[in-house]
């Protein structure tokens, strides 16, 4: 239970501290498992959210190395690009899958 109540608190205090890197964190977190879920279950709905997420990540990030330089720019970059990397990723597999689909149909 220690555990728990000094990660939480650690929680609030960067919440309190940066608003946005708690609500980014949220994002990129949300959207992992939705990735994950659209991977096994294949519906679009939960690719277009778990894309929406990341979009929503990296423009929050975008916005506040834009407004206020952070010292750690290198793990700001890193994290930007994860996120995009996971977005084209994604988008990629999607078109992939839709193509090969339609291909057939045509074929």
């Amino acid at each position: 239970m220690g555990r728990f109540r000094n990660w939480w608190h650690s929680v609030l205090v960067l919440s309190q501290q940066s608003p946005p890197q708690v609500v980014e964190a949220l994002l990129l977190l949300l959207a992992l498992p939705l990735l994950i879920l659209w991977l096994v279950v294949d519906t679009w709905p939960y690719l277009a959210l778990s894309l929406s997420y990341i979009v929503g990540a990296i423009a929050s990030i975008l916005v506040r190395e834009h407004l206020a330089p952070s010292s750690d720019s290198h793990q700001v970059r890193a994290t930007a690009f994860l996120s995009l990397l996971s977005l084209l990723t994604g988008v990629g597999i999607y078109l992939m899958k839709t193509t090969s689909h339609l291909w057939q149909l045509l074929t």
